[in-house]
């Protein structure tokens, strides 16, 4: 993966894993100042899928009153009158039989006795405001939306990648390339029908990463007809052999080399089935 492709990933990434710690922070402080049970909540709200359990959160929170007393701190209901905690008066209230009055009412509705203009005894109780659901809200719509733009982006960014694939038998690479260690290797491999076994070599410059597979699948001759293609995705650049026809004749080694700006990872399909690469690293070039 190259530098530009992890310096797009990690503000994703550092999105992706804040944003379940800031609902886990904001269900706790406000499942406790509502009475809640915060460590259940903040469970549900994290872990569940999807964010489903903070959905939940917020429509069940509306019937625990998040309301406190101006005077003592103590946690109240929405119909309380006055403070169970130490008694101060919340709600306006008709002097003649205590019925709750709003403040621009002349008679009260249930004795029709008349109402002071004002009543001074009030201690109106305290509701915080909510400044973090907002924020949590933008970025639970804004992390999908930065996701999808970095795709288009890395999807859409011109890869300046090329490559050279030969099939060869064993003795012409031999010959070709001085490298007789590669019987030693082939005498110890005995890949499976949906098995590949790869050497791969990567060498990184300024600009571009040189990678060079060897492939040795049994059975696959020089005659082989096959494809090769090459894609650039949200994880790097990647080719993709496909194996139409093993063809007939001894066994050959096919040998792909890539230059491009990120590492290639390699998918190998042969004669329809996806086969399984066990992959090995070498220090030394492959051709």
């Amino acid at each position: 993966m190259s530098g530009i492709t992890i310096i797009m990933l990690l503000p994703l990434l550092v999105i992706i894993i804040a944003v379940p710690l800031l609902v886990g922070v904001y269900v706790y402080r406000d499942a406790s100042s509502r009475g809640m049970n915060a460590v259940l909540w903040t469970l549900l709200a994290v872990l569940a899928p999807s964010l489903i359990g903070f959905i939940i959160y917020l429509l069940v929170r509306g019937s625990y009153s998040n309301l406190k007393c101006r005077v003592c701190g103590e946690r109240l209901r929405e119909d309380y009158m006055v403070c169970p905690g130490c008694g101060a008066k919340l709600r306006p209230s008709c002097p003649n039989c205590s019925a709750p009055v709003e403040p621009d009412w002349k008679l009260c509705p249930r004795c029709a006795a008349p109402l002071p203009e004002q009543q001074t005894d009030i201690a109106a109780p305290v509701k915080k405001k909510d400044r973090t659901l907002p924020v949590i809200l933008a970025a639970v719509i804004l992390v999908p939306l930065v996701l999808i733009l970095l795709s288009v982006a890395a999807f859409t960014t011109e890869s300046t990648m090329s490559s050279a694939t030969a099939l060869l038998s064993v003795d012409d690479y031999i010959q070709e390339t001085g490298n007789t260690q590669i019987r030693e290797w082939l005498s110890k491999k005995k890949p499976a029908d949906n098995q590949a076994a790869v050497l791969r070599y990567e060498i990184d410059t300024d600009d571009e990463t040189v990678t060079q597979y060897l492939i040795y699948i049994p059975s696959l001759s020089e005659s082989a007809e096959y494809t090769v293609e090459s894609g650039s995705g949200f994880f790097g650049d990647s080719i993709d052999v496909d194996i139409s026809d093993k063809g007939e004749g001894s066994d050959a080694l096919m040998s792909i080399s890539f230059t491009s700006g990120d590492a290639v990872d390699i998918s190998i399909t042969c004669e329809g089935e996806k086969m399984q690469c066990e992959i090995e690293d070498v220090k030394e070039p492959l051709d």
